[in-house]
């Protein structure tokens, strides 16, 4: 945004390549390439920032799986987060008409719910749409999803989307970050980069090199 404005950017990196946990690497043996840290990259399209950079013309091809998520379950089976609140409802049983309650509001307003989630702080410009996120999301996850749901296919949904952020499933508002990727799945999927997430992290650059800007690696 800087290097938009006219205003001369540099962009110090310690290590010698960009991208911190978006990158790829050569672990193994000389041709697989292999994330060092994220793969799946949802905020690429439903960040209102981010999607939009035309970072196609800088080499980035995304990549949809057919379903976002298959969380596995103790007993073999699976459960499927699917691009379609509906189609992943009809996999969860009892817990269906529940799954639709909680997601398709928020699928419904995810366009202004993402540009509220990722902007500034500030006060809301859709209040009760917040409201209805933020009542769930600031929960544990452990909480919500036990209060919302009675089987372990739905439970185990939440929960697995859940324990990205890291933290413990008891801990408040741990919920959200189960929610959000939950919601991109519905509303963008779960995309990766063909050829790994270094792709994104070099189109990235490429684009503000374009612009303008500089990068130093190894400083």
């Amino acid at each position: 945004m800087l290097a938009r404005a006219g205003r001369g950017v540099t962009v110090l990196e310690g290590s010698e390549s960009v991208g911190g946990s978006c990158r790829s690497e050569e672990l193994t043996l000389p041709g697989f390439v292999h994330d060092t840290c994220s793969t799946v990259h949802a905020l690429a399209l439903a960040s209102p920032f981010l999607s939009s950079l035309q970072l196609a013309q800088h080499g980035l091809e995304l990549v949809q799986p057919d379903a976002p998520l298959a969380h596995p379950l103790d007993d073999g089976a699976a459960v499927l987060l699917e691009r379609s609140v509906e189609a992943t409802a009809r996999g969860l049983g009892r817990d269906a008409q529940a799954y639709r309650r909680l997601f398709d509001p928020l699928v419904r307003g995810s366009e202004n719910l993402m540009r509220e989630i990722l902007g500034p702080l500030r006060p809301p410009r859709h209040p009760l749409l917040m409201a209805r996120f933020g009542s769930s999301a600031l929960r544990s996850a452990t909480g919500l999803a036990h209060s919302r749901f009675e089987g372990q296919r739905a439970r185990a949904l939440v929960a697995g989307c859940a324990a990205h952020s890291m933290l413990s499933l008891r801990t408040p508002a741990s919920a959200a970050f189960g929610l959000v990727l939950a919601l991109s799945a519905h509303r963008v999927g779960w995309p990766v980069a063909r050829g790994g997430s270094q792709r994104l992290a070099d189109a990235l650059a490429s684009e503000l090199r374009s612009l303008g800007g500089r990068i130093e690696v190894g400083h």
